[in-house]
């Protein structure tokens, strides 16, 4: 047989054979699912009241050093009857009445004193764990705007970071356990009725 027929043949067998090998690529990537994955925030305390301030003392898994703020808004004039506040029912104003900051230690705990400038008003007690408030370190941790934590309840947006918050309203000092007294954090407004511990 010729040497280019037998070349010839060989190299269509081969075409045939190969043809059915064949690879079939997917067109369409693979979507990948955001996973709730994150570092988990853990951020729990209470609030006493005294005749003249509000110290906040409380626990956390977070890093030594982290900063923890906190803020106290007035409730207004219309919506500051007791049972309406206990009952998250009262909307505080958006002005802030006083505010400070706490550092976490290194079995986790924190505290910070506000002042109680006018005892015989009520507030909402806001504790804030953000990201973007904290020292560099730390930040590459949770993300600057809180990219890498983990979905919890009682997380919340502030100017586009994600915050975990704990609230709890202030009552009057004449209310029933508005003074001398401590009331447990709440994760959220409307889930958990505040109640003071005894």
């Amino acid at each position: 047989m010729n040497p280019f027929k037998l070349a010839f043949i060989l190299l269509i067998m081969s075409t045939l054979l190969l043809a059915g090998c064949r690879i079939e690529w997917d067109a369409a990537p693979a979507v990948k699912t955001k996973q709730n994955t994150g570092k988990l925030v853990k951020l729990d305390g209470k609030v006493n009241l005294k005749s003249n301030e509000l110290i906040i003392d409380g626990t956390s898994n977070l890093p030594k050093n982290s900063v923890i703020y906190a803020n106290i808004k007035e409730y207004g004039d219309l919506s500051s009857k007791y049972g309406t506040i206990i009952r998250w029912q009262a909307e505080a104003s958006a002005e802030i009445t006083a505010e400070g900051t706490g550092k976490v230690d290194k079995d986790g705990n924190y505290s910070i004193t506000l002042p109680r400038k006018d005892p015989s008003k009520r507030y909402l007690l806001e504790v804030l764990f953000n990201p973007a408030l904290q020292p560099l370190k730390i930040q590459e941790i949770y993300g600057i705007n809180g990219e890498n934590m983990k979905l919890i309840t009682g997380m919340t947006k502030v100017d586009n970071v994600t915050v975990v918050s704990r609230v709890v309203p202030i009552v009057s000092i004449t209310d029933p356990n508005g003074n001398d007294i401590a009331w447990g954090l709440c994760e959220t407004m409307f889930q958990t009725k505040p109640k003071p511990i005894k």
